[in-house]
């Protein structure tokens, strides 16, 4: 669907983001942990717009809360703050700023139709905010980009919608935090901002999907031979690159699509020599877990840190997730430590009880040797890589999805290319994640101890699950780590209470509150994604 009128026959290059003034020469890249620090430095950005504001998104909601209104404690409650719609309206107002939103807007999931008619109700200005739905059902547009002026680009991994907001304290319970998204869990993420001649790269991949989206394609029938496309090199080269996946058909440009991103992803980890570490919402693509398999394989002393969802939103994942790493061997290799994030703290009520959640890991994080990454919105899993027939595991699913490709962008900074400048910033991203994740200060991650990586974290899991067990015998609130999320083993159980009951920790209302144990109908048939359909 379209909220206005443009001919399709406009070409990207004739739009006005693709002609934007000329960006630094040096590129910069700034690592976003977690949605409040992201969504601050998102309003500072667009509060100095001048001529346009382009935002890609897999949804977008008028309500979205972007910042808080102070920056809050561990134990400071809660505050209302900024709407990031109002933000946008702000700046249009004050300034001739060329306002672009392109959201999905198919059947699974739409927020074009409300997000169009907030900014045409509260406009201040005869300048229109222009708002299109890209609607390539059961293709989902899910690339999550904001570029300013030609000068900032943010790739961004959750939505604009209020459940996904958490900070680096990853309360437990939150108010800010809805329940009708992930369960009100504790969200943890990663964005980035860039700068440089990158946002060039950004903004022409911006523009023609902007192009793409005046009109569907007549013919939605897919004529595709049975095997997906063999992934193609992304075409920039040097450090900082842009890699994206486009399904068949969904591209003027690339009729054929583009796997870029796994192209990517199979590249770097065929280089991969001491430590791959992954956090991400999935990982079920085949591909994926054969390359993770390979490299274990050639290299006797390479280490594989995986940080995982137990419970993913979409329920089919958690089988498919837990198939993957149990038939390819990586659950019990002796190389491989795979971990799930949960997060604590002390009951208010003064009952002197423990508050336990799910953290709920949102990113999409690929980091190998300290000197390449790749972050963005493409998950593990087919529908982000190649193809989402492939994660299904029955005849039918593989054929009735063959080849359905979600539209996704990726940076990877690749330090082995050059650019001594972003030679640190592999390993700055990686002490920033496990310092959250383990609770230590950063300097004690810099370098890999004696034994390696993985004994360090299987060695901080078992503190804190051994902790953890003695203050629900004891009735304490002493709790393993000191804000933030913590990390514990990964169980294949299908509810918190059974991995918890895995671990050999004992929910005990008196002493352990679980705050997320869904049920049945929770654990098996995605009833959030079912709600979405019928917003």
């Amino acid at each position: 669907m379209s909220t206005e009128a443009v001919s399709p026959s406009r070409s990207a290059a004739t739009l006005p983001e693709a002609r934007s003034a000329p960006t630094p020469s040096t590129a910069r890249v700034d690592w976003l942990v977690d949605n409040a620090d992201a969504y601050a430095e998102l309003l500072r950005a667009i509060r100095t717009a001048r001529r346009s504001i382009c935002i890609s998104q897999l949804a977008f909601d008028a309500d979205c809360v972007a910042e808080p209104a102070h920056r809050i404690g561990r134990n400071e409650g809660t505050s209302s703050g900024a709407l990031l719609a109002d933000a946008v309206l702000e700046v249009a107002a004050r300034q001739p700023v060329d306002v672009r939103i392109l959201v999905n807007a198919s059947v699974l999931l739409n927020t074009a139709r409300p997000l169009h008619r907030f900014f045409a109700s509260n406009s201040r200005t005869d300048r229109p905010i222009r708002v299109r739905g890209m609607n390539r059902f059961p293709a989902l547009l899910h690339a999550k980009m904001v570029l300013i002026d030609g000068r900032d680009a943010f790739l961004f991994g959750s939505p604009f919608v209020n459940g996904y907001f958490d900070d680096r304290f990853h309360n437990p319970v939150d108010a800010r935090r809805p329940s009708r998204e992930l369960g009100g869990r504790p969200v943890h993420d990663l964005s980035v901002r860039v700068t440089g001649p990158a946002v060039r790269q950004l903004e022409l991949i911006f523009a023609e999907l902007w192009a793409d989206s005046a009109a569907a394609p007549e013919d939605e029938r897919h004529t595709d031979p049975a095997e997906p496309p063999v992934a193609r090199a992304n075409a920039k080269t040097g450090a900082l690159r842009m890699a994206r996946s486009v399904p068949r058909s969904g591209s003027s440009r690339s009729p054929g699509g583009e796997t870029g991103i796994l192209s990517e992803m199979l590249t770097g980890l065929d280089r991969a020599r001491s430590c791959i570490y992954i956090e991400a919402q999935y990982l079920s693509a085949p591909s994926i877990v054969s390359a993770l398999t390979r490299a274990l394989d050639r290299h006797r002393s390479l280490e594989l840190i995986l940080v995982l969802n137990q419970n993913p939103d979409v329920t089919a994942y958690r089988r498919w997730q837990n198939r993957r790493l149990t038939d390819s061997g990586l659950l019990a290799h002796a190389r491989v430590g795979v971990f799930a994030l949960w997060s604590t703290d002390r009951a208010k009520d003064g009952s002197g009880s423990t508050l336990i959640n799910q953290l709920f890991v949102h990113s999409k994080v690929m980091m190998i040797d300290d000197r390449w990454v790749t972050v963005g919105s493409a998950n593990l899993d087919g529908v982000s890589l190649d193809s989402y027939g492939n994660d299904f595991t029955g005849r039918i699913g593989r054929r009735v999805f063959r080849n359905v490709r979600n539209f996704d962008v990726n940076i990877v900074l690749d330090t082995a290319a050059g650019a001594d400048h972003l030679a640190d910033s592999v390993r700055e991203l990686r002490t920033r994640l496990w310092a959250e994740h383990l609770g230590m200060r950063r300097d004690r991650l810099a370098a890999a101890p004696a034994g390696g990586w993985l004994p360090f974290w299987r060695g901080c899991a078992s503190r804190n699950v051994a902790a953890l067990s003695l203050a629900n015998r004891r009735g304490t609130a002493e709790l393993p780590a000191e804000g933030g999320g913590f990390v514990m083993p990964y169980s294949t159980r299908s509810t918190p209470a059974k991995q918890l009951a895995d671990l050999g920790i004992r929910v005990d209302s008196r002493n352990l509150r679980l705050q997320f144990d869904p049920g049945w109908l929770e654990v098996h048939c995605s009833p959030n994604w079912v709600r979405n359909m019928f917003l």
